[in-house]
């Protein structure tokens, strides 16, 4: 069976439904597949920081954008979405350390946007009861946070509402095209005509654009991350620091990880990438950690292009680090001594050679927009996101600047450095 709509979105993640839902929004037909659960993935299982500071200086005014977004967000989806706008705080504990920060305030005061960096005495003062030595902060204080499953669910069902036509559990298993465009999208229950399709299939782009010729490096990471049971009252920001990230919900529990400590579990991409991510990886090598195991086995047995045996990748966490992250927590705050974690998940992070997300109209195929390869910073860049992808999706001028995001930056042969993100 056929039947047609204007936009197919590939993807049930935050970029996609946000993309569904400002499609909808201006009445365009369109339909949303993901082959597991809306915001199964790494759309909910991330930090749920929302910010600005630290951002590639092309990410930036992208950044800024979607803030203003954020801000209005719980009022425009009508829905409680845990957004709490008490800033960034990125501390800092070896003064030799201290130049790329004072740099990262430059490119700040350059967009606009209001950054400070504080003394060891402001930033106790946003850290009551901070017991580890510090010698400055750098502060963004319209910086938020927000509770990611909630977000891509509003998100889902916003666009449900205003007729999208939202479908879980069914995958798209491959792109049709005809005269150079796309021409229908193929799910594994039917092929739908259409006359754009936008992919927003996270760590899953890669394989799925290789269905139309395309080539797109992309790297899987996986994060751990835990949630606490309830503290005490500590700070409205959320805070990063050497080995350690947190943010602290309405409820009191807090989001800890270990910023920094990744790992890659080899798949067969890992080889036919290599060159692309090398100059990444000796960038960040201290970060990750490589894993020889089950990932491997299963890409080449040929589970991980198959979107219907995988429906939601669930990597196991590393707990070991999560435990690091939690007893520095509370080395840091005395006073939170007592809390422990309730659950702990993992998470892969769809990576690209420079850590930029590719957000493009593809000339070959026509009609196909990229929206991926976010490398962990999807979450903030969503709502911005997913709006851009629908004005490239209706063949639209985008009033932001995309060349740093262009497909073609990753051509055959090609190396592209890491971006410049603290």
């Amino acid at each position: 069976m056929s039947k047609r709509t204007d936009v197919v979105v590939i993807g049930g993640g935050i970029v996609g439904c946000s993309a569904a839902y400002y499609l909808a929004k201006r009445g365009v037909a369109v339909n949303l597949y993901e082959k597991g659960t809306i915001s199964g993935e790494q759309s909910s299982r991330n930090w749920g920081f929302v910010r600005q500071q630290g951002r590639d200086p092309a990410e930036l005014p992208l950044m800024i954008a979607s803030n203003r977004i954020w801000q209005g967000l719980e009022q425009e989806l009508e829905s409680d979405l845990g957004w709490r706008q008490g800033g960034n705080l990125r501390l800092v504990t070896d003064e030799s350390q201290l130049q790329p920060y004072r740099d990262w305030k430059k490119i700040a005061l350059e967009h606009g946007l209001h950054t400070r960096l504080l003394d060891a005495e402001e930033t106790r003062q946003l850290l009551p009861g901070l017991a580890t030595p510090v010698q400055a902060a750098l502060y963004t204080e319209n910086d938020g946070q927000a509770d990611p499953l909630r977000v891509t669910h509003a998100f889902a069902t916003s666009a449900g509402r205003l007729g999208a036509d939202i479908n879980s559990r069914c995958a798209v298993l491959s792109l049709e095209t005809s005269a150079g465009k796309i021409s229908s999208a193929v799910t594994e229950e039917e092929e739908i005509r259409c006359d754009a399709v936008i992919c927003a299939a996270g760590a899953w782009s890669s394989r799925l654009a290789r269905t139309v010729g395309l080539r797109i490096p992309q790297l899987w990471l996986r994060a751990s991350v835990g949630y606490t049971t309830g503290g005490r009252n500590l700070t409205p920001c959320a805070v990063w620091m050497p080995g350690l990230a947190f943010r602290q919900d309405s409820d009191g529990g807090f989001t800890v990880a270990y910023s920094g400590a990744y790992r890659h579990d080899l798949n067969l991409d890992s080889f036919r990438f290599m060159r692309d991510f090398w100059r990444c990886f000796k960038k960040y090598r201290r970060s990750i950690r490589i894993s020889l195991g089950h990932s491997l086995l299963q890409d080449l047995m040929g589970e991980l292009n198959s979107f219907t045996s995988q429906r939601t990748l669930n990597p196991a966490p590393m707990e070991n680090v999560l435990h690091q992250a939690l007893n520095k927590f509370k080395a840091s705050f005395p006073n939170q001594s007592h809390i422990q974690f309730t659950r702990t998940w993992a998470g892969y992070i769809d990576t690209t050679p420079d850590m930029l997300p590719i957000i493009d109209r593809i000339e070959q195929p026509g009609g196909l927009v990229m929206a991926t390869g976010f490398s962990g910073h999807g979450f903030g860049l969503g709502p911005m996101a997913g709006q851009v992808a629908a004005q490239l999706a209706l063949n639209e001028t985008v009033s932001h600047d995309l060349r740093a995001f262009r497909y073609g930056r990753f051509s055959e042969g090609k190396t592209v450095a890491p971006g410049n993100v603290l």
